[in-house]
């Protein structure tokens, strides 16, 4: 396996290091066909720019000698006079001249105020008359009066007779030529050159340099010229002996060419950047597939050893999960189907091959009473993507019930959805044996204590109740005696008190009751007289005279399905709360409200215009949540558990803008419920 290994790597770093050095002569190769199709293209562009360029001059000299003005002899040189010829007023040129035989400038685009002789720059056959009268193209110079160096385009003025009169020289500044990159973005390599054909440069710009009047006979170019007027090559240059990629094109009517360069370096920089890359990839990937031959082998020994420990540890899960009787299971989500292990198989007495279950199949195992919870549990991590737990009730054999802890943890999917989900379930019927065993106990010893207590605390409180009692039918009848035509408020009053006396006295037998595991009769409250009690408890035990306490109770919307004495101390703990919220505003109001909710429930709400709950404290259900310095935070808490205990629902409404706004939720007492 090692020499294969070895082997394979070897030809795989051959294979892979001949790719990438025919992959980089490709590129290179591509490179330079680009920058010589780009090259000639430019080298065409330039050629039909500087004969344009010609042209313009050559027509401007024929035109002005179809046109010469009359020269008279003059006894004396002379200044010479404005020539104002439209053709000669092109911007292209920087000066047009007609000279006479002898050179003196007679007329000029720009005359001087002195007489002006050019005989020494103008070309022998055009003054002499020796030759053809054809077009003249001196090398570049300065001349006065120009801003830097031109070009002369001289052409003979010949009379009817053959003699020459006179020649019209028309200036182009040296640059003209080689505006055909301006605009362009220029490397600092690129070069474009107009040469004559003797070899004299007459304009050369080099990136943003301009240069002129260099004497090329003899070098590469000129001999490249020769060779081929309209080919391409790859050389030095002549002045700075940069190796470029040449194209050059001779032009038909001139004896003058064109050249374009491009940089050898500036085409090849690219794939010479690229070419370090690739190298240094392939020396990564090299030192990679070295590492990974050489670590091969000691993995093949590792995972003979890692097969090995596997099987050790799967052997001890599975005597562990039979001693702790925790199986496990996968849920399919697409599928809809449960794959149970070895284990769980077992647990439920089927067979280790009939491991594959369909949903209805898992809840056919559990009990009636538990589907809804297992059902809930499945979907819950299904749509929120969190574990669940629940606990159950399931038959494995329909003799013997078994009580299960199920645990649901969601697997994702790389969109994000649950696509499966890992599973327990452990046999905790023992351990909900203990618990019953020692909630009978706790059960048997708070009995036991709340025996005594009530034993003690009726002992001590029947006396002064009885007595309270006899004192109170004492007043009645004094009241009768004294006031018999006028005694409605005091026996009101009187009256008040006794209801107090009876409501001690069921409150303390609904908590002994409540101790004791007693049922609480029908469960049924008047909710009229529940709200008066609450609000007269809540007076007497604050003070809270100034706190106006109103209720706005619907008429057919009277009985509810609860205990009196816990929905009053419900109501009690929202009116205490609401009355102290409004302790401090200008005008405090309290208001209780009922209506029908949903069907077969009735909606009860406390309302006050105080500051309202804080967005921090939207727990406020929640055991010891409190920023009362004397408060525990169990009222409310206890609050929803009565509640929640008769089936209804309690929260804060968050759609007052000012204030609070507590509502809950009961079943409704009234014959008259299902209509509503």
């Amino acid at each position: 396996m090692a020499v294969l290994v070895f082997g394979g790597s070897i030809i795989l770093l051959l294979l892979l290091w001949a790719a990438t050095i025919s992959q980089l002569a490709f590129e290179r190769s591509s490179a330079i066909a680009a920058a010589l199709r780009e090259n000639r293209n430019r080298a065409i562009a330039f050629e039909q720019y500087v004969t344009r360029t010609f042209e313009a001059a050559d027509f401007a000299a024929l035109h002005l000698t179809a046109h010469v003005p009359p020269m008279p002899k003059e006894a004396a040189p002379a200044p010479p006079r404005r020539l104002s010829d439209p053709v000669a007023q092109d911007p292209l040129f920087s000066a047009v001249m007609i000279a006479d035989a002898e050179g003196r400038v007679r007329f000029s685009t720009r005359p001087p105020d002195r007489p002006v002789s050019v005989a020494s720059r103008m070309p022998v056959g055009a003054v002499q008359g020796n030759g053809p009268a054809r077009l003249f193209i001196s090398a570049p110079a300065t001349t006065e009066g120009a801003r830097g160096p031109v070009i002369a385009f001289t052409r003979p003025l010949a009379q009817p007779d053959g003699a020459v009169s006179g020649a019209v020289i028309v200036e182009m500044p040296v640059e003209r030529l080689v505006d055909f990159t301006r605009g362009a973005a220029i490397r600092p390599q690129d070069l474009v050159s107009v040469i004559r054909l003797d070899g004299i440069t007459l304009a050369r710009r080099q990136g943003n340099m301009l240069g002129w009047g260099e004497d090329l006979r003899g070098q590469l170019v000129m001999e490249r010229q020769m060779r081929d007027p309209n080919g391409s090559y790859l050389g030095p240059a002549a002045l700075d002996r940069i190796r470029r990629y040449f194209s050059h094109r001779r032009l038909e009517q001139y004896p003058v060419f064109v050249t374009v360069g491009i940089g050898e370096a500036d085409v090849l920089a690219e794939i010479r950047s690229r070419s370090r890359y690739y190298h240094f990839g392939m020396a990564f990937l090299t030192l990679a597939i070295l590492a990974f031959a050489a670590s091969t082998t000691f993995g093949l020994l590792r995972r003979d050893r890692a097969v090995k420990s596997l099987a050790a540890a799967n052997r001890k899960l599975r005597e562990a999960q039979r001693l702790g009787r925790i199986g496990d299971w996968e849920y399919d989500v697409a599928a809809d189907r449960f794959l149970w292990s070895a284990q769980m198989c077992e647990m439920y007495g089927r067979a280790a091959k009939d491991d594959v279950l369909t949903l209805d199949a898992v809840l056919a195992y559990l009990d009636a009473n538990s589907r809804d919870g297992f059902a809930g549990a499945l979907a819950a991590t299904i749509h929120l993507a969190e574990p669940h737990q629940c606990e159950v009730l399931v038959w494995p054999s329909p003799e013997t019930p078994s009580h299960r802890r199920l645990l649901f943890s969601p697997v994702l999917s790389p969109e994000g959805l649950v696509s499966r989900i890992i599973g327990t379930d452990q046999d905790v019927t023992e351990e909900k044996l203990h618990e019953a065993l020692r909630e009978d106990v706790a059960h048997m010893a708070r009995v036991d204590a709340i025996n005594t207590m009530a034993a003690t605390i009726a002992h001590e409180l029947a006396q002064p109740l009885t007595a309270a009692a006899n004192y109170l039918l004492g007043a009645k009848a004094y009241a009768r005696r004294q006031a018999p035509g006028d005694d409605a408020l005091v026996r009101g009053a009187l009256e008040q008190v006794e209801d107090q006396i009876m409501l001690t006295r069921d409150i303390m037998r609904r908590a002994r009751d409540m101790i004791a595991k007693k049922p609480g009769g029908d469960d049924t409250a008047f909710l009229p007289d529940v709200v008066r009690d609450a609000i007269s408890l809540v007076r007497m035990a604050n003070g809270i005279e100034r706190v106006e306490i109103a209720s706005t109770l619907r008429e057919d919307a009277h009985w509810v399905a609860a205990d009196k004495i816990q929905l009053q101390q419900v109501l009690i703990n929202l009116l205490r709360n609401a009355c102290e919220a409004v302790a401090s505003v200008q005008d405090p109001r309290v208001t209780i409200s009922s209506e029908w909710a949903e069907k077969g429930t009735i909606k009860i709400c406390v309302a006050d215009n105080g500051p309202g709950v804080p967005a921090d404290l939207l727990e406020v259900f929640s055991p010891f949540s409190s920023r009362k310095r004397s408060g525990l935070g169990l009222g409310l808490s206890i609050s929803r558990a009565i509640i929640h205990n008769y089936g209804g629902r309690i929260w804060i409404d968050q759609s007052r803008s000012q204030g609070a706004l507590l509502c809950f939720t009961l079943p409704s007492a009234s014959p008259d419920a299902s209509l509503a």
